[in-house]
């Protein structure tokens, strides 16, 4: 079990999270590119990074349960080195199967870093120092990342093997960074009664074992989330690549529009979320959120003017981290007190299950009509408004 007394300093493993966050988003800006220049099919755009999040989704509970049993901050420097050697793989790719290949290889390990970052904060923080930690970090991914796209864009300018050769030096140095910097959190959480077992890892019996504490009412509301997830994925992915194929604008572009979602999504967070949250009833502000999105998204399918497509984005995206919270926030309140954690869990699962749909529908029908992905990211976003605004009139058991 955990001990008490005197707990480091959170400093230096921020500065590895800042950094990861950083180097996880320098070949987003470029993956456009990469598909474009290797004369690779445009569907693989969003069927890679649905292989990754498949991954993603399959690995997350075995790094969850080894970050019981192992000092979380070897799950962190393991994970930063797989995924790194995923992207060289993703680098070095020149057909379809091999990019498929280098991100489902990446996808295992970065779920892992995710976990581990979150797990260490709560243990080494403890009680008194918790939430102001977990705000911190929060803080850290929107900013790092939005900074990240942004020297991802610039690195693309030079090649695109110039921005995959600093994130993988990068990520390599962020593990390395952790084993020397980070303390050894195992004082600090109760340790595992049993070995680890390889039921533990298995992802959907966490999902079964959580059926039972899911009312009518939660599961319509993960269905709605389920839905925005499916829109949402469909919509970033297809944009990011649009840009490119469509515009033919740079890797820059795409770095400097994510630079500007940052500032939005910070600003509608610390003033507009918190207000929805305290003083309105989630019955009506919710879906009203969710509309607001597909009024965009529809706008977007017809727009031609490319100012104006960018300008849509940003506003889109800074509803949809908007949206978030409050989905998140409804789920908690809506759960039983002590179900509340597996309840979350289902959460994420669900999300991470309608991101892989999106991603790899919004591939595949690009090159049908590069607007079709537009089209179903409106349709899901639509069904999600109606299926929360079924689910908000149920009772609450």
């Amino acid at each position: 079990m955990s001990r008490s007394g005197e707990r480091p300093s959170l400093v230096p493993f921020f500065c590895v999270a800042a950094l990861y966050y950083l180097a996880s988003n320098f070949v987003h800006p470029v993956t456009p590119t990469l598909i474009v220049e290797r004369g690779l099919d445009s569907s693989l755009f969003g069927v890679a990074l649905a292989a990754m999040l498949t991954t993603n989704f399959l690995f997350a509970p075995l790094w969850g349960r080894l970050c019981a049993y192992l000092p979380t901050r070897r799950i962190l420097w393991i994970c930063c080195w797989g995924y790194a050697a995923g992207q060289v793989l993703f680098a070095a790719a020149h057909s379809g199967a091999a990019v498929i290949a280098g991100r489902m290889f990446a996808g295992a390990f970065t779920g892992g870093v995710f976990t581990a970052l979150y797990n260490y904060t709560v243990n080494v923080s403890g009680p008194d120092r918790r939430a102001g930690a977990l705000a911190v970090l929060m803080t850290l991914q929107n900013a790092c990342s939005a900074g990240g796209y942004l020297v991802g864009g610039v690195l693309g300018l030079a090649s695109v093997e110039t921005a995959f050769g600093v994130q993988c030096a990068a990520l390599a140095a962020a593990g390395a960074l952790a084993a020397v910097l980070c303390a050894d959190d195992t004082p600090w959480k109760p340790r595992p009664g049993r070995p680890l077992a390889l039921r533990d890892a298995d992802p959907f019996r966490a999902l079964a074992d959580a059926r039972g504490l899911l009312t009518p009412l939660l599961w319509l509301l993960l269905g709605g989330i389920l839905l925005v997830s499916v829109g949402h994925h469909a919509y970033e992915q297809c944009f990011n690549f649009y840009l490119k194929d469509q515009y033919g604008l740079t890797s820059v572009w795409n770095g400097g529009i994510k630079a500007g979602v940052a500032v939005v999504t910070i600003a509608l967070n610390g003033t507009l979320c918190v207000r929805l949250q305290t003083r309105t009833d989630p019955a009506r502000s919710v879906p009203a959120v969710l509309l607001a999105n597909v009024a965009v998204n529809a706008l977007a399918l017809f727009c031609g003017v490319p100012a104006a497509f960018v300008a849509l984005y940003v506003l889109y995206s800074g509803i949809y981290a908007l949206a978030l919270p409050l989905l998140q926030a409804l789920v908690v309140s809506r759960a039983a007190p002590g179900d509340s954690n597996a309840v979350m869990g289902v959460y994420q699962a669900t999300h991470s299950l309608g991101g892989i749909a999106g991603a790899a529908a919004a591939g595949l029908v690009y090159s049908l009509d590069p607007r079709l992905p537009f089209a179903l990211s409106l349709l899901a976003w639509a069904a999600a408004v109606a299926v929360t605004r079924r689910a908000l009139r149920r009772p609450a058991n």
